[in-house]
């Protein structure tokens, strides 16, 4: 199925400039007023229901600036990015909900306002509270094409957030695009849950814009524990898809506990062990889809991790290698994107990731990546977690450690285990054991949170070998 409305490849040129293909000005909504948008506190929510209370919240609103939504609960979530798009203002989305985050932000927008589902929630910035009773007309749902819907920063995993701006436009059409990939063909209607906060890419695609363009109904909880999942899951009623990252996947097969049959697991954030996607696929009884995507673009590609180590790249993408960088372009896009990650491209249009060029470590004449030695000492028994990374080492030079969670091992022991599978000169030196690591709501790390937790345990010898 191809999704509607006119498209065309857009191939890069030497300008690294395209512009955005024009498309029809696209609707808040794809949906029919009596179809089940979400399910908030435990009762399903009409496509009527939410419009109104859009409608409610919008009037809350200034007339104005941009969002800076950090509601919590998903649906509060949805009422005010949908009611953010009606007033004409962008939704600015936070990598985490930390206050000097948050006001780093604010500090950047002129006129911006911060957009929360927790009372008393206090900021150095104009604060509005969400109201879930609060309803209001029904709100205008013809939004124009070219609206600054969304700025999404980059996790920091590689150094500073980065803003990315998206157009209504854009998201829409690449939703058109996500949704023949997302879920199982002929499911009829079926709920969402996601681990992911709505605040992530990978968490707005999948949840936000598929209830909103799409056939999901989407919970508005983001459950953490596995004894969490495990309950949120038993409780829907119909087929259900599961949005998750490897690292909240690995604690739910870990957890040994009883999960209800899904309709399909999805992943992201990082890379995916097939070991472990087989554990979920006959635990949840599904397929396992591992999505690739960046916040520049949003998702891209996907992958059945049990079958194939290859990725392939959603419709109306292309990718070509340029001396530099890998570059990604596709109708809906303003220009080609150069990525962040390193990719192996295959005459058939797969790829393999091979990792982010900052990732790549070469040492005495031999490589190797910063992703493959936090795979080995993952795949290592009794680590529960684990990252390897750059520290600063003398003249310029570059050396490795990791930081390792582990109730059973110690540093001497990860080191020992690594010896038989890895080059002795990229064995991390040293090894720190750490009680857990500084992992973001999405699962990924920021490079400046593993830095300052390395310091403080390097600093205290915390289990040094």
């Amino acid at each position: 199925m191809k999704p509607s409305g006119t498209r065309s490849h857009v191939h890069p040129r030497d300008s690294g400039h395209q512009p955005l293909v024009t498309f029809k000005d696209p609707r808040l909504l794809a949906r029919a007023s009596g179809d089940v948008i979400a399910i908030s506190k435990g009762r399903p929510v009409t496509v009527a229901e939410f419009l109104a209370q859009v409608g409610g919240q919008a009037l809350a609103l200034p007339n104005a600036g941009a969002i800076i939504n950090i509601c919590e609960d998903r649906y509060r979530f949805l009422v005010g990015f949908a009611a953010a798009l009606t007033r004409g203002l962008a939704t600015l989305l936070p990598p985490n909900p930390l206050d000097e985050t948050v006001l780093a932000i604010h500090r950047n927008w002129a006129g911006s306002c911060v957009l929360t589902d927790v009372p008393g929630r206090r900021l150095d910035a104009p604060v509005v509270l969400t109201d879930a009773s609060a309803t209001g007309p029904a709100a205008n749902t013809e939004i124009p094409g070219s609206t600054l819907a969304a700025v999404v920063f980059t996790s920091g995993t590689t150094g500073s957030s980065v803003p990315q701006r998206k157009s209504w436009q854009a998201l829409v059409r690449s939703t058109e695009i996500n949704l023949q990939c997302y879920f199982p063909a002929g499911l009829g209607k079926f709920t969402v849950v996601s681990t992911v906060p709505a605040q992530h890419m990978y968490g707005l695609e999948t949840t936000v814009l598929s209830a909103l363009q799409g056939p999901a109904t989407m919970h508005d909880g983001r459950p953490f524990y596995p004894a969490n999942v495990a309950a949120t899951l038993q409780n829907v009623s119909g087929p259900c898809v599961l949005v998750s990252t490897p690292v909240h996947l690995r604690a739910l097969v870990a957890s040994g506990l009883g999960f209800p049959r899904l309709a399909r697991i999805l992943s992201a954030t990082a890379p995916l062990e097939a070991g472990l996607a087989a554990s979920l696929e006959a635990m949840c009884g599904c397929e396992v889809v591992e999505i690739y995507g960046c916040s520049e673009v949003g998702s891209m590609a996907w992958r059945r991790t049990v079958l194939n180590e290859r990725y392939r790249l959603f419709e109306g993408f292309q990718a070509r290698n340029h001396t530099d960088a890998t570059v990604i372009s596709a109708a809906h896009l303003e220009a080609p994107v150069p990525l962040p990650d390193t990719l192996e491209l295959g005459e058939d249009g797969s790829f393999l990731l091979v990792g982010r060029d900052s990732d790549l470590v070469k040492i005495g004449g031999k490589r190797t990546s910063l992703v493959d030695v936090t795979r080995l000492i993952m795949s290592i028994p009794g680590v529960d977690d684990a990252v390897a990374f750059r520290v600063p080492g003398v003249a310029g030079s570059t050396r490795l450690a990791a930081l390792v969670v582990s109730g059973s091992l110690d540093g001497s022991a990860v080191r020992s285990a690594l010896r038989p599978v890895l080059d002795p000169v990229f064995i991390p030196r040293p090894i720190l054991m750490v009680p857990g690591l500084p992992r973001a709501a999405s699962g990924k790390l920021p490079n400046d949170a593993v830095l300052r937790l390395f310091n403080a345990s390097n600093a205290v010898g915390a289990g040094s070998d």
